[in-house]
């Protein structure tokens, strides 16, 4: 007897570990951020502007172009995503009043998401030291899904 009990109960605990387990689901999900999103860039040394940018991406690679109807301000964007947060760089080539062509790179890092993103680069754009007028510091860019 006491046999056949024990047998029972192995019986009934294997039958509890068994059954179909959840799949594993991922840690983090990459958000797909290509397309055309529109909002401001603003900066601690300049007005705030309108701004566009158009992403393309494959996996978490980002890449793509942005430019402001509000000033002759326009570059390239690249970097890529990790889970919901984005980390890249921003070109930036833009005329001062002058007509002279001012150009740099500023490293941009912030959150992203399906329908809004919020992007910042404290040290702003390094470049051109012959450009007349000060290039953007201070940077954050607000923008919305189109």
């Amino acid at each position: 007897m006491p046999r056949a009990v024990f047998i029972l109960a192995a019986i009934v605990f294997v039958s509890a570990c068994g059954g179909s387990s959840p799949a594993p689901t991922s840690a983090s999900t990459t958000v797909n951020i290509a397309g055309t999103w529109m909002g401001t860039i603003a900066s601690s040394n300049d007005q705030t502007m309108q701004y566009r940018m158009v992403l393309t991406q494959s996996s978490s690679a980002v890449s793509g172009t942005w430019d402001s109807s509000s000033v002759s301000w326009q570059g390239n964007i690249t970097g890529t995503i990790s889970g919901s947060s984005f980390a890249g760089q921003l070109t930036f080539s833009g005329m001062a009043d002058d007509g002279t062509i001012c150009n740099g790179n500023a490293s941009i890092t912030g959150p992203t998401g399906s329908s809004s993103m919020a992007w910042t680069s404290d040290t702003g754009v390094v470049g051109n030291t012959a450009c007349p007028a000060p290039l953007p510091v201070g940077i954050k860019i607000d923008v919305q899904k189109q």
